[in-house]
């Protein structure tokens, strides 16, 4: 069964610092993997790339974002060069946009594909859908050589679709990902979330706050999960701002009490927390 869309948009806030301290392109392409794959596991929209000293936001949204994109059109939105060398290690995402299907005939009326645009001609537009031959549209396109979503509504005797929004999509479709020109303060205060909640190892067990946490979940439409940094936790991220984690948050949450090891990586505070959040909304 596929899986739906979130009722509430969750987006995850993580630090342009995520593998400041890898010395090789191979294991930072490896831990951003980590996040992308939980990020698709746990159906998080949006993914906010907060500064955080490291000038590696771009890298970090690089590898994201060749991952999010289905394979077929990787080769045609990714031009080679020596940021994804290493893309060999990243973990397939298999979600639903990202089908395994590459024959026209085994479309089905009604399925939605992501394509690229290749040509436009009175009217129509002749889309890249991951098959082998293109399929031809109609509707709001964006520009030859742009990504969109087109639902098939006919195989034979030619491949034929419209263009979709994201509004019209009732699956998961994947995440997009942003290099925030602001703070991580500015980011968790702007009106763009009406919930937003820290992760540290100093704010109240995960048991203790559940009730309260959940009551407010399924109030709220636009959700914020921030992460700290492997050398900094929320707290001194914000000390930093001259702020604190109780006038920029509404829950700071330890979504892992009693840990075991001196420290977490951010990658699996990653995977801990957004399992634990997953338990509060379907």
């Amino acid at each position: 069964m596929s899986p739906r869309r979130r009722s509430v948009k969750l987006s995850m806030a993580i630090p342009s610092s995520l593998v400041s301290e890898v010395p090789h392109l191979r294991e930072k392409t490896h831990i951003i993997g980590q996040v992308g794959r939980a990020a698709a596991i746990f159906r998080v929209d949006s993914i906010h790339i907060y500064p955080d000293g490291s000038d590696e936001d771009q890298l970090i949204r690089l590898v994201l974002s060749y991952m999010e994109t289905p394979q077929y059109l990787r080769r045609r939105l990714f031009s080679k060069r020596p940021d994804l060398r290493y893309v060999g290690v990243l973990p397939p995402l298999r979600t639903p946009h990202h089908p395994l299907e590459r024959r026209a005939a085994k479309l089905g009326g009604g399925e939605l594909r992501e394509g690229v645009v290749l040509a436009e001609g009175d009217g129509e537009f002749l889309v890249d859908v991951g098959v082998e031959r293109p399929l031809r549209a109609t509707g709001r396109a964006p520009s030859v050589g742009g990504r969109a979503t087109v639902k098939v509504t006919e195989v034979q005797p030619e491949l034929r679709g419209r263009f979709v929004g994201r509004g019209e999509v009732a699956l998961y479709w994947g995440y997009d990902v942003h290099i925030s020109g602001r703070s991580l303060g500015e980011l968790a205060l702007s009106k763009e979330f009406d919930l937003t909640v820290a992760t540290s190892r100093l704010g109240q067990p995960f048991q203790i706050v559940e009730e309260q946490l959940r009551a407010r979940w399924a109030e709220a439409r636009r959700v914020l999960v921030a992460f700290g940094s492997p050398r900094s936790g929320l707290g001194d991220i914000l000390t930093r701002e001259g702020l604190t984690l109780e006038e920029v948050f509404h829950f700071t949450v330890n979504t892992i009490p009693r840990q075991g090891s001196e420290t977490v990586r951010t990658e699996e505070a990653v995977y801990a927390t957004l399992a634990i959040l997953n338990l509060l909304n379907s």
